[in-house]
C-alpha cells in the first residue's frame, strides 16, 4: 500500500512535464514554405504586336535600390499666416424677445449670440440692424 502511494505522487508529479513536452513551440509562418517575391505581371499587348516574341519577364535581384526621391528643398522657415479679420467689426446690436436692445449681448457666430454677464448662449434670428433672441 506504502509503494502504491508514493507511485501515484511520483506520476502526479512528472504529469505537468509530460504535458509540457506534448506542446510544440509555435512555427514562423516562413519555415513551411520559402519566400518568394511576387513576379511582375506583363501588360496586355495591341493586337499588331501578338507576332513579336514575348520579352522574357525578370525576377527582381534580392539586393534591388528603393527608387530614389527627390530631397525636399527648404524655403526657410514655416510661415505663420494671420487669421482673417472678422468681416465687420461694428458690434451688432441684439434685441430681446419684446424687441428691446440687451445691452451686454454680443453675436457669437451666425443666428448665434452670447450673453456676456451670465455666459449663455442663445439662438437668435436676424432683424433689420442686428440680431434677435429667439422666443
Amino acid at each position: 500500500m506504502k509503494h502504491l502511494s508514493r507511485l501515484a505522487l511520483s506520476l502526479l508529479a512528472l504529469l505537468p512535464l509530460v504535458a509540457a513536452a506534448q506542446i510544440a513551440a509555435p512555427r514562423k509562418p516562413t519555415d513551411t514554405r520559402p519566400v518568394t517575391a511576387p513576379t511582375p505581371t506583363q501588360p496586355a499587348r495591341p493586337a499588331d504586336t501578338l507576332s513579336a516574341p514575348p520579352q522574357p519577364v525578370t525576377a527582381p535581384v534580392q539586393g534591388m535600390q528603393p527608387p530614389r526621391t527627390q530631397p525636399i528643398q527648404s524655403q526657410g522657415p514655416a510661415r505663420v499666416v494671420p487669421p482673417a479679420p472678422p468681416a465687420s467689426t461694428a458690434p451688432v446690436k441684439v434685441y430681446d424677445r419684446n424687441g428691446r436692445i440687451v445691452p451686454g449681448m454680443q453675436q457669437a457666430g451666425p443666428n448665434r449670440v452670447l450673453d456676456t454677464r451670465t455666459g449663455r448662449y442663445y439662438d437668435s434670428v436676424p432683424t433689420g440692424d442686428g440680431q434677435r433672441v429667439k422666443p
